[in-house]
């Protein structure tokens, strides 16, 4: 697959994925991606296309090749039409789909299976020392997220971060968000990871899914709440511009995981989706100073030191100094 217009047809079947209970895609919506892309799909049985032409009871219907022939049953008389497009389907199989993303998204694990009709266990996602089950859910909603929560906590364990990766749009109510977060569930839409590498198309870019982390000291000396984006330390509110609060979120949920670097390029990333404008090094830069003067420049607070609990390090990235018992997470 190398066309350019791939990653638009891929886009497209995990929307069409999501749909409930159909899960199909008619031939008229595949015209106009190149006809390769759509045999390489057929080739690894992500589509799949359906035989069997319902009739009206007078006639009978067949494609051959591009074409729809139709015959009257008592006459034989044979009436040829150019263009079956409308009325051929191609159902789209979830197994073999998460099997795609799963190797080209390099999991390791269980998996894919299916822990229940909404949802699939991928496998498992190792980075920088943090680990996360991903599951693929179709049709996550307000009125089944319960379910769903059922399901995954049914058959992975309750102590293991998960990432659910969502086939269509995943937005949910606060409370719901919540109860996500107090379950070390994250949530992410499968659209907004796809990596466009047209040799490796349903690879999913798992590197932007924050971990979630556990349940910290309510006394711990930096407090973040993800939710009402606010961050308390020793007490005292913090002014973080609303552009740069999810790289200090990355920062603080590295040196509760790991306590190491934070790369620039995923700093880069982190802004560029806070903003929705394109980040360049420069501007993770000046993210850090601001992150920096947050402490350093607040009168309220004593004993900052002069890198503002941000150290930097060139061509590597950044990390936060505080150890992982005084920076607890709000649910």
């Amino acid at each position: 697959m190398t066309s350019a217009n791939a990653a638009g047809l891929i886009r497209l079947l995990l929307r069409q994925s999501d749909r409930h209970p159909i899960r199909s895609i008619g031939a008229a919506d595949l015209q106009p991606y190149a006809p390769r892309i759509v045999r390489a799909l057929r080739n690894l049985g992500i589509l799949t296309e359906r035989e069997d032409l319902r009739d009206d009871g007078a006639t009978v219907f067949q494609v051959v090749d591009d074409g729809l022939v139709v015959v009257d049953p008592e006459t034989g008389a044979c009436e040829r039409y150019g263009d079956a497009l409308d009325l051929r389907t191609f159902d789209i199989d979830i197994a073999a789909l998460c099997r795609a993303i799963r190797e080209q998204s390099g999991l390791g694990g269980p998996g894919p299976t299916a822990l229940s009709a909404r949802v699939w266990r991928l496998g498992r996602h190792e980075s920088h020392g943090r680990a996360a089950e991903v599951c693929l859910v179709r049709r996550l909603r307000e009125d089944t997220a319960q379910e769903i929560v059922d399901h995954v906590r049914g058959a992975i364990d309750s102590e293991a971060p998960v990432a659910l990766i969502s086939l269509g749009d995943c937005d949910m109510p606060t409370a719901v968000a919540r109860q996500f977060d107090c379950l070390r569930m994250t949530v992410a839409r499968a659209e907004d990871l796809l990596r466009d590498d047209p040799d490796r198309p349903f690879a999913l870019d798992l590197g932007r899914i924050r971990v979630p982390t556990g349940p910290q000291a309510p006394d711990a000396r930096l407090q973040i709440d993800r939710i009402g984006r606010r961050a308390i330390f020793e007490g005292i509110e913090l002014e973080v511009e609303p552009r740069d609060f999810d790289a200090f979120v990355l920062l603080a949920e590295e040196a509760v995981a790991a306590g190491g670097w934070v790369p620039r390029d995923s700093l880069a990333a982190t802004l560029q989706a806070s903003t929705g404008r394109e980040s360049n090094p420069e501007q993770v830069d000046r993210c850090m100073n601001r992150l920096r003067d947050v402490f350093r420049r607040n009168p309220r607070l004593n004993a900052v030191p002069s890198n503002g609990f941000i150290e930097r390090k060139s061509k590597v990235g950044a990390r936060l100094t505080l150890a992982p018992s005084e920076i607890a997470f709000v649910a």
